[in-house]
């Protein structure tokens, strides 16, 4: 073999070993939780990319960082809303922007604050965030309006919704 192909495959063996690495940070807990979501692959990418989840070393320190991810998601999601709605001045969006992620970003903030005092509360907040990213899309949907990127903010903040239950529902079996 020639010098460029020892490099090669050196190199070669090197991405594959950081790969492996890389899915297996926090892999125990993160795709314990996973095996319970309805879309295993984007709950493994999304709570695998983010280093604080990915390291947890707890259940109770996972849904710590899964609900303080989420919050964070909601929160810059109805800012989002909020500025489309202004800018397009449609009742539908205000109602997803107001009303809608209102109640997702107060229903994460909430479990946030349950999380060591009363697991099971939270773990219900946790889960009724979705309702929110739920209630616009059926109001858009209602008001005609097609909008991809609210329908793509909408899936992500149900999806965190539902991960955030499944980690802290590992903290009420417990």
């Amino acid at each position: 073999m020639n010098s460029s192909t020892i490099c090669s495959l050196f190199l070669g063996l090197i991405l594959i070993s950081q790969s492996a690495n890389a899915k297996g940070h926090g892999g125990g807990l993160v795709v314990t939780i996973c095996k319970g979501a309805t879309d295993r692959a984007a709950c493994e990418n999304i709570l695998g990319s983010n280093s604080e989840i990915s390291h947890a070393k707890s259940f109770s320190q996972l849904s710590k960082e899964v609900l303080e991810f989420a919050y964070n998601q909601a929160v810059e999601g109805q800012n989002f809303l909020k500025g489309l709605a202004q800018a397009n001045n449609c009742p539908a969006l205000t109602q997803c922007a107001h009303f809608d992620y209102d109640g997702a970003v107060m229903s994460f903030k909430s479990a946030l604050a349950e999380l060591t005092e009363d697991p099971q509360t939270a773990n219900y907040d946790a889960k009724v965030a979705g309702d929110g990213p739920s209630q616009c899309d059926r109001g858009l949907a209602s008001a005609q309006i097609v909008n991809p990127e609210v329908t793509a903010l909408n899936r992500q903040i149900l999806l965190l919704s539902e991960f955030a239950f499944l980690a802290t529902s590992q903290l009420s079996s417990n």
